[in-house]
């Protein structure tokens, strides 16, 4: 009787030991995401800029469902419109037209998500915030004229850089799958406590809104697209 009492003891020790254990893991994990997607246009946005494969760096905060995001995303969409503001001349010829293929598109995207759904290896976390986007291009001015066959020759005046920015609403969802996992020795923010080191590949479908009020005439309509991440969290264990 008497090993009986003293191997449930052990036994409960052990379990209070395992529960204070579980109790001293943070809740908050932090991470670092980069990876690739695909961006369109739709509305009148499309009218004037088109889509474009982007890539995309940023930074997550998790504590226990709750997720604050933040993304930066580099793209170099296409034009569909030659002449962006509608300058034209006497003749009703453009008087203004874009110098390069391609302008360079920057995104901003601040989020809160909450954690709706979770088993040992996928997550699936909604999303909701505010959309920051920055084109930025060069414009030529031109001038026409004949030739001396009478064709028409279109000369460049000057070249200056315009830019078209946008704030607005945006949202998502993170399927998180993870890849691997590990306990490492190194500290968590110099807790002197183990860390766990884990990975994900993050596929997240995402809208946002947009409107350009600069271009003649303004044009408003909606983002989409995919991306694809990989994210690398920490966390702090209680031993």
């Amino acid at each position: 009787m008497k090993k009986i009492l003293t191997t449930l003891a052990c036994a409960a020790l052990a379990l209070c030991a395992v529960a204070q254990d579980e109790s001293d893991i943070s809740k908050l994990q932090l991470g670092m995401q980069a990876g690739v997607g695909y961006m369109t246009t739709m509305g009148d946005l499309n009218n004037n800029f088109g889509g474009g494969v982007e890539f995309t760096a940023g930074f997550t905060a998790d504590y226990s469902k709750l997720r604050l995001k933040a993304d930066l995303s580099y793209c170099q969409p296409k034009f569909n419109k030659t002449n962006m503001f509608d300058i034209k001349d006497e003749a009703g010829r453009d008087a203004q037209i874009n110098s390069k293929t391609n302008p360079t598109q920057l995104s901003v995207g601040v989020q809160l998500g909450y954690k709706v759904w979770q088993n040992r290896r996928i997550s699936v976390t909604p999303a909701a915030g505010v959309f920051y986007t920055h084109y930025a291009w060069d414009l030529s001015d031109i001038e026409w004229s004949k030739d001396d066959e009478g064709n028409d020759v279109v000369k460049v005046t000057d070249r200056h850089d315009v830019s078209s920015s946008n704030v607005s609403w945006m949202a998502s969802v993170d399927v998180d799958i993870k890849l691997h996992e590990r306990t490492t020795t190194e500290p968590f923010f110099l807790n002197h406590r183990y860390s766990r080191l884990s990975t994900y590949l993050r596929v997240t479908p995402w809208v946002a809104g947009g409107k350009l009020k600069k271009t003649v005439p303004s044009v408003s309509g909606m983002y989409a697209g995919v991306t694809v991440r990989v994210t690398g969290f920490m966390q702090s264990l209680g031993f």
